[in-house]
Protein backbone atom coordinates (compact mmCIF):
# COMPACT_ATOMS: atom_id res chain seq x y z
CA UNK A 1 0.00 0.00 0.00
CA UNK A 2 1.11 3.46 -0.89
CA UNK A 3 2.30 6.06 2.04
CA UNK A 4 -1.06 8.16 2.36
CA UNK A 5 -0.66 11.69 2.24
CA UNK A 6 -1.86 14.54 3.53
CA UNK A 7 -4.99 16.92 2.05
CA UNK A 8 -6.21 19.95 3.72
CA UNK A 9 -8.32 22.63 2.40
CA UNK A 10 -9.70 25.93 3.98
CA UNK A 11 -12.54 28.67 2.89
CA UNK A 12 -13.16 31.82 2.04
CA UNK A 13 -16.57 34.00 1.71
CA UNK A 14 -16.85 36.39 -1.33
CA UNK A 15 -19.62 38.55 -1.61
CA UNK A 16 -21.07 40.87 -4.25
CA UNK A 17 -24.16 43.10 -4.02
CA UNK A 18 -26.80 43.13 -5.49
CA UNK A 19 -25.84 39.30 -6.38
CA UNK A 20 -26.93 36.24 -8.46
CA UNK A 21 -25.96 33.14 -9.70
CA UNK A 22 -25.12 34.16 -12.92
CA UNK A 23 -23.23 37.26 -11.66
CA UNK A 24 -20.65 35.12 -9.19
CA UNK A 25 -19.95 33.04 -12.85
CA UNK A 26 -19.62 35.63 -14.55
CA UNK A 27 -17.36 37.25 -11.43
CA UNK A 28 -15.30 34.61 -12.16
CA UNK A 29 -15.00 34.39 -15.82
CA UNK A 30 -14.00 37.99 -16.25
CA UNK A 31 -11.11 37.37 -13.21
CA UNK A 32 -9.55 34.82 -15.41
CA UNK A 33 -9.64 36.34 -18.45
CA UNK A 34 -8.25 39.14 -16.97
CA UNK A 35 -5.05 37.27 -16.55
CA UNK A 36 -3.88 39.65 -13.55
CA UNK A 37 -1.32 38.82 -10.81
CA UNK A 38 -1.20 39.44 -7.71
CA UNK A 39 1.78 40.01 -5.28
CA UNK A 40 1.33 37.44 -2.66
CA UNK A 41 4.44 38.60 -0.27
CA UNK A 42 7.88 39.30 -1.32
CA UNK A 43 8.49 38.05 -4.54
CA UNK A 44 5.78 35.29 -4.87
CA UNK A 45 2.80 36.44 -6.75
CA UNK A 46 -0.21 34.30 -7.96
CA UNK A 47 -2.43 34.01 -11.06
CA UNK A 48 -5.23 31.99 -12.20
CA UNK A 49 -3.76 29.22 -14.77
CA UNK A 50 -7.05 27.42 -14.77
CA UNK A 51 -10.95 27.61 -15.24
CA UNK A 52 -13.39 24.97 -16.26
CA UNK A 53 -15.76 26.16 -18.69
CA UNK A 54 -19.39 27.29 -16.70
CA UNK A 55 -22.33 25.90 -17.75
CA UNK A 56 -25.89 28.28 -16.51
CA UNK A 57 -27.43 25.66 -14.27
CA UNK A 58 -23.32 24.76 -13.00
CA UNK A 59 -23.27 24.99 -9.11
CA UNK A 60 -19.45 24.90 -9.02
CA UNK A 61 -16.45 26.50 -10.49
CA UNK A 62 -13.82 24.99 -10.14
CA UNK A 63 -10.01 26.20 -11.07
CA UNK A 64 -6.38 26.07 -10.83
CA UNK A 65 -4.45 28.95 -8.75
CA UNK A 66 -0.56 29.01 -9.28
CA UNK A 67 1.84 30.90 -7.17
CA UNK A 68 5.81 31.47 -8.65
CA UNK A 69 8.54 33.59 -8.48
CA UNK A 70 8.07 37.16 -9.49
CA UNK A 71 11.90 38.68 -9.65
CA UNK A 72 13.74 41.41 -11.06
CA UNK A 73 16.94 41.06 -13.34
CA UNK A 74 18.42 43.78 -12.88
CA UNK A 75 18.96 43.26 -9.15
CA UNK A 76 22.96 42.19 -7.88
CA UNK A 77 23.75 38.48 -9.07
CA UNK A 78 26.37 36.32 -6.72
CA UNK A 79 28.93 34.30 -8.25
CA UNK A 80 29.07 30.81 -5.89
CA UNK A 81 32.16 30.21 -6.80
CA UNK A 82 33.87 33.25 -6.33
CA UNK A 83 31.68 34.23 -3.17
CA UNK A 84 31.83 37.65 -4.78
CA UNK A 85 29.14 39.51 -7.17
CA UNK A 86 28.56 38.27 -10.37
CA UNK A 87 30.35 40.58 -13.46
CA UNK A 88 28.29 42.44 -15.54
CA UNK A 89 29.41 40.06 -18.37
CA UNK A 90 28.70 37.13 -16.66
CA UNK A 91 24.95 38.64 -15.52
CA UNK A 92 24.12 39.27 -19.40
CA UNK A 93 24.65 35.64 -20.28
CA UNK A 94 21.34 34.62 -17.98
CA UNK A 95 18.38 35.29 -20.65
CA UNK A 96 14.90 34.27 -18.99
CA UNK A 97 12.20 35.15 -21.18
CA UNK A 98 9.68 37.94 -19.93
CA UNK A 99 7.05 35.32 -20.04
CA UNK A 100 8.65 32.38 -17.90
CA UNK A 101 8.49 32.55 -14.08
CA UNK A 102 10.14 30.06 -11.68
CA UNK A 103 9.18 27.92 -8.56
CA UNK A 104 5.40 27.44 -10.03
CA UNK A 105 3.03 25.60 -7.36
CA UNK A 106 -0.66 24.86 -7.62
CA UNK A 107 -3.77 24.79 -5.79
CA UNK A 108 -7.10 23.89 -7.03
CA UNK A 109 -9.78 25.69 -5.90
CA UNK A 110 -13.86 25.65 -5.94
CA UNK A 111 -16.69 28.25 -5.89
CA UNK A 112 -20.30 27.69 -5.21
CA UNK A 113 -22.24 29.89 -6.57
CA UNK A 114 -25.21 29.27 -4.50
CA UNK A 115 -23.06 29.93 -0.84
CA UNK A 116 -20.65 32.28 -2.47
CA UNK A 117 -18.14 30.00 -0.38
CA UNK A 118 -14.65 29.32 -2.29
CA UNK A 119 -12.75 26.68 -1.05
CA UNK A 120 -9.26 26.28 -1.99
CA UNK A 121 -5.96 23.86 -1.56
CA UNK A 122 -4.97 25.14 1.73
CA UNK A 123 -1.72 22.05 1.54
CA UNK A 124 -0.19 20.66 -1.30
CA UNK A 125 2.59 18.13 -1.38
CA UNK A 126 4.70 19.96 1.58
CA UNK A 127 3.96 23.68 0.46
CA UNK A 128 1.16 25.48 1.81
CA UNK A 129 -1.33 28.34 0.67
CA UNK A 130 -2.12 30.38 4.07
CA UNK A 131 -5.51 31.89 4.95
CA UNK A 132 -4.03 35.38 4.74
CA UNK A 133 -2.38 34.57 1.03
CA UNK A 134 -5.59 33.27 -0.46
CA UNK A 135 -7.73 36.43 1.12
CA UNK A 136 -4.98 38.95 -0.09
CA UNK A 137 -5.08 36.92 -3.91
CA UNK A 138 -8.83 37.21 -4.12
CA UNK A 139 -9.28 41.03 -2.81
CA UNK A 140 -6.48 41.99 -4.63
CA UNK A 141 -7.72 40.20 -8.07
CA UNK A 142 -10.88 42.00 -7.31
CA UNK A 143 -10.49 45.28 -6.74
CA UNK A 144 -8.58 44.87 -10.75
CA UNK A 145 -10.31 48.12 -12.49
CA UNK A 146 -11.70 45.99 -15.35
CA UNK A 147 -13.11 43.79 -11.94
CA UNK A 148 -14.16 46.45 -10.18
CA UNK A 149 -15.83 48.99 -12.28
CA UNK A 150 -18.14 45.99 -13.52
CA UNK A 151 -19.06 44.37 -10.09
CA UNK A 152 -18.26 46.65 -7.70
CA UNK A 153 -16.86 46.24 -4.59
CA UNK A 154 -16.58 42.36 -3.86
CA UNK A 155 -15.83 41.63 -0.13
CA UNK A 156 -13.75 38.93 0.84
CA UNK A 157 -13.56 37.15 4.14
CA UNK A 158 -12.31 34.14 6.22
CA UNK A 159 -14.86 31.02 6.71
CA UNK A 160 -13.90 30.90 10.66
CA UNK A 161 -15.00 27.95 13.03
CA UNK A 162 -17.61 27.94 16.13
CA UNK A 163 -14.02 27.50 17.66
CA UNK A 164 -13.91 31.83 17.20
CA UNK A 165 -17.07 32.20 19.09
CA UNK A 166 -16.46 30.11 22.13
CA UNK A 167 -12.82 31.55 21.93
CA UNK A 168 -14.45 34.49 22.29
CA UNK A 169 -16.75 34.05 25.59
CA UNK A 170 -14.13 31.93 27.16
CA UNK A 171 -12.97 35.37 28.66
CA UNK A 172 -13.85 35.06 32.23
CA UNK A 173 -14.29 39.41 32.07
CA UNK A 174 -15.11 40.50 28.90
CA UNK A 175 -14.68 44.56 28.59
CA UNK A 176 -14.45 45.47 25.21
CA UNK A 177 -16.31 43.74 22.45
CA UNK A 178 -16.06 44.79 19.02
CA UNK A 179 -17.80 43.28 16.03
CA UNK A 180 -17.50 43.85 12.52
CA UNK A 181 -19.84 42.46 9.65
CA UNK A 182 -19.98 42.56 5.96
CA UNK A 183 -23.19 42.75 4.40
CA UNK A 184 -24.25 38.91 4.49
CA UNK A 185 -26.02 37.06 2.03
CA UNK A 186 -30.25 36.72 3.07
CA UNK A 187 -29.88 33.86 1.16
CA UNK A 188 -27.08 31.91 3.32
CA UNK A 189 -29.01 31.89 6.50
CA UNK A 190 -32.18 30.20 7.76
CA UNK A 191 -32.87 32.47 10.93
CA UNK A 192 -34.52 35.81 11.16
CA UNK A 193 -31.59 37.73 13.12
CA UNK A 194 -29.60 37.53 9.74
CA UNK A 195 -32.46 38.67 8.07
CA UNK A 196 -32.65 41.78 10.07
CA UNK A 197 -29.40 42.68 9.64
CA UNK A 198 -29.34 42.23 6.15
CA UNK A 199 -32.51 44.58 5.92
CA UNK A 200 -30.48 47.00 8.09
CA UNK A 201 -27.64 47.24 6.13
CA UNK A 202 -30.27 47.96 3.15
CA UNK A 203 -31.86 50.49 4.85
CA UNK A 204 -29.02 52.67 5.35
CA UNK A 205 -26.97 51.95 2.29
CA UNK A 206 -24.60 50.21 4.31
CA UNK A 207 -22.01 48.05 2.95
CA UNK A 208 -20.66 46.92 6.99
CA UNK A 209 -21.32 47.90 10.81
CA UNK A 210 -18.93 47.71 13.74
CA UNK A 211 -21.23 47.10 16.87
CA UNK A 212 -19.10 47.75 20.05
CA UNK A 213 -19.56 46.79 23.79
CA UNK A 214 -17.57 48.36 26.71
CA UNK A 215 -18.43 47.13 29.94
CA UNK A 216 -18.97 49.54 33.12
CA UNK A 217 -16.02 49.59 34.67
CA UNK A 218 -15.42 46.42 37.41
CA UNK A 219 -17.88 43.79 35.12
CA UNK A 220 -18.21 42.41 32.31
CA UNK A 221 -19.95 41.47 29.41
CA UNK A 222 -22.29 38.88 29.10
CA UNK A 223 -23.07 36.13 27.49
CA UNK A 224 -26.90 35.98 25.70
CA UNK A 225 -28.36 34.99 22.72
CA UNK A 226 -28.66 37.87 20.70
CA UNK A 227 -24.44 38.72 21.59
CA UNK A 228 -24.21 35.10 20.20
CA UNK A 229 -25.77 35.77 17.17
CA UNK A 230 -24.43 38.31 16.33
CA UNK A 231 -20.90 37.10 16.62
CA UNK A 232 -21.90 34.19 14.88
CA UNK A 233 -23.00 36.31 11.80
CA UNK A 234 -19.25 37.93 12.12
CA UNK A 235 -17.33 34.47 12.08
CA UNK A 236 -19.09 34.08 8.40
CA UNK A 237 -19.60 37.66 7.20
CA UNK A 238 -16.42 39.93 8.89
CA UNK A 239 -14.78 39.05 12.56
CA UNK A 240 -15.00 39.79 16.10
CA UNK A 241 -12.22 41.28 18.93
CA UNK A 242 -12.65 40.72 22.44
CA UNK A 243 -10.57 41.73 25.18
CA UNK A 244 -10.57 41.32 28.71
CA UNK A 245 -8.82 39.61 32.02
CA UNK A 246 -8.82 36.29 32.76
CA UNK A 247 -6.12 34.15 35.48
CA UNK A 248 -3.39 35.39 33.87
CA UNK A 249 -4.06 39.03 33.28
CA UNK A 250 -5.10 40.54 29.77
CA UNK A 251 -6.54 38.42 27.13
CA UNK A 252 -7.27 39.29 23.28
CA UNK A 253 -9.16 37.11 21.52
CA UNK A 254 -9.87 37.42 17.44
CA UNK A 255 -12.46 35.54 15.21
CA UNK A 256 -10.08 35.16 12.38
CA UNK A 257 -7.75 33.37 14.07
CA UNK A 258 -9.55 30.22 14.13
CA UNK A 259 -9.89 29.28 10.42
CA UNK A 260 -11.79 26.87 8.82
CA UNK A 261 -9.63 23.89 7.90
CA UNK A 262 -10.82 20.30 6.82
CA UNK A 263 -7.72 17.72 6.53
CA UNK A 264 -7.75 13.90 6.22
CA UNK A 265 -5.04 11.96 4.55
CA UNK A 266 -5.54 9.93 1.09
CA UNK A 267 -3.74 7.51 -1.24
CA UNK A 268 -2.26 8.94 -3.82
CA UNK A 269 -3.46 6.73 -6.26
CA UNK A 270 -6.91 8.64 -6.13
CA UNK A 271 -5.24 12.14 -7.38
CA UNK A 272 -4.97 15.52 -6.52
CA UNK A 273 -7.93 16.68 -8.14
CA UNK A 274 -9.90 13.59 -6.44
CA UNK A 275 -8.82 14.35 -3.31
CA UNK A 276 -9.28 18.19 -3.68
CA UNK A 277 -12.90 17.30 -4.43
CA UNK A 278 -13.31 14.97 -1.92
CA UNK A 279 -12.31 17.47 0.97
CA UNK A 280 -14.42 20.33 -0.48
CA UNK A 281 -17.10 18.25 -0.06
CA UNK A 282 -16.47 17.97 3.50
CA UNK A 283 -15.76 21.56 3.80
CA UNK A 284 -19.19 22.07 2.74
CA UNK A 285 -20.95 19.22 4.63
Amino acid sequence: MAKLIKGEVAGLNIRIHPHSEDLYRDLFRTAFAAKKIVNLRGNRSAIITSLTRIGKDDRYVNGVLTTFLDFDLDVEWLDTSTLQEASDNEVQKVIIPDHLRPDMITYYFRFDVKNHELVFEHYNQGKRLTHQSARKFFEGLFKYKRISKKFGDVKVTLIQTKGGLDAVFSIPRITNLEVYIEQPNSDLWDGDFEDLVEKHLEDKSARSMKVIYVAEQGTGIERDKDLEALVRTSIRNGRTVAKGYGPHGHETVTTDKFPKVVQDKFDPDLGESTIFQSLADRFRN
